[in-house]
């Protein structure tokens, strides 16, 4: 069956293949380095069945028992990388829905796998299929391992198929090179995005055929993955929040939202209350249009009564990089509550209605910051200082590290800073204290500093708004700070930004513009997908002098036509 689904597919090289939308709708899927095929349910279970004779259901107790956590910096331990998006994370929704709205995409799929080679040591493996990649590759001292399965959106995907080949002829294949390196250096960890169901598939079978009792896997155990990295995490649901005592309903702003707090789902699990804004979690599984409707209205109706809020923000609960959220949604409005609760029937998942936050800011040269800070867990540790994030409208397009003694220089407090790494020190204690470790060794946590009205008035709410509990964009400022501190020494900041370059903007292009602007600073171009997504990175002794540094590099490239768009001055 599986054969049978993929021998009729073109790859991204050929004219553009026909997809069919949520909607119904048939669009172009045109421009991509891969093409949009997504192995289903049925296909993941013929391949488990093929690979491991489990079902679906049996593979996370297999990953368990096979798998190890394993957190370590880049160099610390020989790996081999595999850069793939996620199924967790919706990538391939989030790129199919900008087909559909008529935007452009990012391709998170062939960004991930090129920049992915950012986190490898010298002699490390690094897997992928496209051009951007093996010019990252070139670029780098890992060495490539180029497989097929061009076809496929996920990396992870081309590699099932690859495994199923592998297992029944023992073709040499790429695969091959790392059940070789794997048998040779048993002690060698996995990079992976995310520990999806797919990727624990292809590890488990990985340990198996090359034979170390467990293999090392550089991403969160499976629980993290599937059951606590998405936003409903952080809120009740509309129903639990209905049924609590009428004395909590009238009780003082903080006291109601921290009654609240005791009906989410982590509060359930771990006994622990994590700082938040109000907000509600809207199930979309398995409910038709009138129950989704009448949950948004009534997740309306309970911020407008309790917090006196006048304004929402909507948000799936698995979303990738701030994409498609609605803002500014005024919760008194049913014909706007209406169509949230359509976007939320085009895919099963569910999502989050909250107070919208109107973020404290601080301004710099032609920008102004929200303050939007993120703690972060590298390697199973609290990792030192926090970032602040590069945005254009909701969307993550850069991170900027700070620290105890730099964060007012940004506009954030030492008291807000603790603040924020406090919350991040809590759940990283929930998953790894009390007796129980879930295996966290990597994520990050974006807090909101902000004022949100109604009954909480002017003073800023400190809260946590996502959870990142996998590979982030914040694992590149913080390698790259790592490297310019070995060049610069320990007092520099770094930060990273975002750029869309033009179609014919590689990473050898991008690189020689950025070599030849001689700036004074440490840079690095990270990563170039032409047309779609890159990365940019600036190293400079206080962050605010990096935040302008990055952004003035970005100006700089886009007045040499190298980039499409540009945040500073331009708009």
């Amino acid at each position: 069956m599986l054969q049978a689904y993929t021998s009729s597919v073109r790859t991204a090289a050929d004219e553009p293949v026909p997809v069919v939308a949520p909607d119904g709708r048939t669009v172009p899927w045109e421009g991509f380095c891969t093409g949009p095929v997504v192995l289903s349910p049925d296909d993941l279970q013929a391949v488990s069945h093929r690979l491991l004779g489990l079902d679906l259901s049996q593979v996370p107790a297999a990953a368990r028992a096979e798998l190890e956590p394993y957190g370590a910096l880049r160099g610390e331990q020989p790996a081999v990388v595999i850069g793939a998006a996620t199924s967790l994370k919706k990538c391939f929704e989030a790129d199919l829905a900008h087909v559909v709205e008529g935007t452009s995409p990012d391709d998170f799929a062939s960004y991930n796998e090129a920049r992915a080679v950012y986190l490898a040591g010298p002699g490390d493996l690094v897997v992928g299929r496209t051009e951007p990649w093996r010019q990252a590759v070139a670029a780098s001292e890992a060495e490539g391992v180029e497989v097929p399965g061009l076809e496929f959106y996920y990396l992870t995907h081309a590699l099932l198929t690859q495994a199923m080949t592998y297992a029944e002829s023992g073709e040499r294949t790429g695969l091959h090179r790392i059940v070789s390196r794997l048998r040779e250096a048993p002690h060698t960890v996995v990079r992976l995005f995310a520990l999806d169901l797919e990727a624990q598939i292809l590890l488990v079978w990985l340990r198996r055929t090359a034979g170390p009792a467990r293999l090392r896997v550089d991403a969160n155990g499976p629980e993290i993955g599937r059951l606590w990295n998405h936003k409903t995490t952080l809120y009740p649901t509309v129903e639990e929040a209905e049924g609590l005592a009428d004395g909590a309903r009238r009780a003082d702003p903080y006291e109601l939202l921290a009654a609240e707090s005791h009906l989410t789902p982590f509060h359930r699990e771990f006994g622990v209350v994590l700082p938040r804004v109000p907000g509600y979690s809207i199930s979309r599984a398995g409910a038709g249009l009138a129950e989704v409707t009448a949950r948004v209205a009534g997740a309306a109706r309970l911020l407008r009564e309790r917090y006196g809020l006048p304004l929402g923000c909507f948000k799936p609960a698995t979303g990738l990089t701030g994409s498609r959220i609605r803002t500014a949604v005024p919760l008194g409005d049913e014909e706007a509550l209406g169509a949230l609760a359509r976007q939320a029937m085009e895919t099963e998942e569910d999502y989050v209605l909250e107070a919208h936050t109107d973020y404290l800011r601080h301004p710099i040269d032609g920008y102004d910051f929200i303050l939007a800070p993120s703690a972060h867990v590298v390697a199973g540790r609290l990792a030192e200082g926090a970032t602040i994030q590069i945005t254009r409208g909701s969307v993550w397009e850069g991170s900027v590290y700070i620290d105890e003694h730099s964060c007012r220089n940004v506009g954030i407090s030492v008291e807000h800073f603790r603040f924020v790494r406090e919350g991040m020190r809590e759940l990283l204690g929930a998953f790894e204290g009390n007796g129980r470790s879930l295996g966290f060794v990597k994520g990050g946590v974006d807090f909101a500093i902000a004022r949100i009205g109604g009954r909480f008035g002017e003073r800023p709410v400190v809260g946590m708004q996502d959870l990142n509990l996998s590979s982030n964009g914040a694992e590149y400022v913080r390698a790259f700070l790592r490297e310019a501190r070995e060049v610069r020494g320990a007092g520099v900041h770094a930060a990273t930004k975002v750029v869309r370059p033009t179609a014919g903007t590689d990473l050898r292009w991008l690189k020689a513009a950025v070599d030849a602007a001689d700036t004074g600073h440490h840079t690095r171009v990270i990563t170039s997908v032409p047309s779609r997504w890159g990365l940019i990175a600036v190293a400079c002794q206080e962050p605010q002098e990096a935040a302008e540094a990055v952004l003035a590099l970005e100006e700089h490239l886009y007045d040499e036509g190298l980039l499409r768009t540009v945040l500073r001055h331009h708009g």
